[in-house]
């Protein structure tokens, strides 16, 4: 059994409380892991949103590594950490360690993040006498994980439709399109609350000196066009499609480089890099392994690419858009009204209409190209803050007290 779920944490240690202010109300967190996804980052930057707010934040994670900085980050906040330190969330030791610390930790609300740490943790918390217990839905589709077998993916689908019913008095999704989804896999649709994302407008945007910098790190030309991406190398994410067009980008634009966040060349998985070996001019893609800090990269794009198969609502776009870059993107998930009038939404899969999208942003001066980024930047913050998705939260989160 994990050391945490056995002992309250020690001070100074992750999880430890000893340095955390007090509050009056407190919400326990639960999410398979701190760093590496836009759930991770969201809830980060919702953290920080609610630091001198009446709520206490505590974080139940199956593993920290190899995301200790995002932990010290947390708890610099006043967030307390517990590490399961466990290799999988689905087992019965994790579930065991769940309830243990929800008892421990007595939370006034419950709140997990995506499906398996929706399902799983809401049994916890029921169990453990905790039922404020609220879903984080953000996702469009339950993926299937490569070790599962397609009759387990679709029994899993079936549990959570029927727990849904009767775990979670309240359901935050992120997506209208995720709403829809879930609906028609039995979610009540009364208890959904639509929250989207939030973005801090102070750590995303436009620097022209951070663009220069980043450029020469990555030893790009100063003045070429740049196309990025951010994300994680899943076959989700689609970047056989970002390969694919790109090398017919080449073709007709030879100075266009490309940059992607998110892993190595290593990471791309077999039909991404299939696509990518069938590129004229390999040597003008610079991969750059996850990085915490985005807020470096996104001013260095000349134009900032989504391309998934799949989206709630991505935190990346919004990201973008905030630092003033042009956005080009899949219909996927609330891609459409994110960037309705701002970019071009492309159907998914359809690798003519991304290029074109690219050569139409490409072929604008590059006063044109400010100008949308303008627009971009300040539809983000009018309409989508982080202050003002933190506080839709904590309306959720007092409902329930009421």
């Amino acid at each position: 059994m994990p050391a945490l779920a056995q002992c309250p944490p020690r001070p100074g240690s992750v999880g430890a409380p000893a340095t955390a202010p007090l509050r009056r109300h407190k919400v326990l967190h639960f999410i398979p892991r701190i760093g590496g996804g836009g759930a991770e980052n969201f809830l980060r930057s919702l953290v920080a949103a609610m630091r001198d707010s009446p709520w206490q934040n505590v974080i139940i994670t199956v593993r920290v590594h190899p995301h200790e900085a995002f932990a010290a980050d947390l708890e610099a906040l006043g967030c307390v950490v517990h590490d399961l330190n466990a290799s999988a969330l689905l087992k019965p030791s994790v579930w065991t360690a769940v309830r243990r610390l929800i008892r421990l930790e007595d939370p006034d609300v419950v709140q997990t993040w995506m499906h398996h740490a929706d399902f799983l943790g809401g049994m916890a918390a029921w169990s453990a006498g905790c039922h404020n217990i609220v879903w984080g839905v953000r996702a469009t589709a339950v993926h299937r994980n490569p070790e599962d077998s397609a009759l387990k993916t679709v029994l899993f689908r079936l549990a959570l439709g029927v727990s849904a019913k009767f775990l979670p008095r309240k359901i935050i999704a992120n997506s209208t399109a995720a709403i829809a989804v879930h609906e028609a896999m039995g979610y009540p649709p009364d208890r959904f609350v639509w929250v989207p994302n939030g973005v801090n407008a102070g750590r995303f945007a436009p620097r022209p000196e951070v663009a220069t910098k980043t450029r020469n790190a990555l030893q790009l030309p100063a003045e070429a066009p740049v196309i990025g991406f951010a994300g994680r190398f899943h076959p989700v994410k689609d970047l056989a499609l970002f390969f694919d067009a790109a090398a017919m980008l080449q073709t007709q634009r030879p100075d266009v480089h490309f940059v992607l966040v998110g892993g190595t060349e290593g990471a791309l998985y077999p039909e991404a890099r299939s696509a990518f070996e069938k590129l004229p001019h390999p040597g003008q893609v610079r991969f750059v392994p996850f990085a915490p800090a985005m807020e470096q990269y996104y001013p260095a794009f000349t134009v900032f690419t989504l391309c998934s198969e799949s989206e709630a609502f991505p935190n990346v776009l919004l990201e973008a858009m905030a630092c003033g870059v042009p956005c080009a993107a899949t219909a996927a998930g609330d891609c459409a009204a994110m960037l309705d009038g701002l970019g071009p939404v492309v159907p998914v899969h359809d690798r003519q209409a991304l290029l074109e999208a690219w050569l139409h942003l490409l072929s604008l001066t590059e006063a044109e190209r400010a100008a949308l980024g303008a627009r971009g930047r300040e539809r983000a913050l009018q309409d989508y803050s982080m202050e003002r998705a933190a506080r839709r939260f904590q309306e959720v989160y007092e409902a329930l007290l009421a």
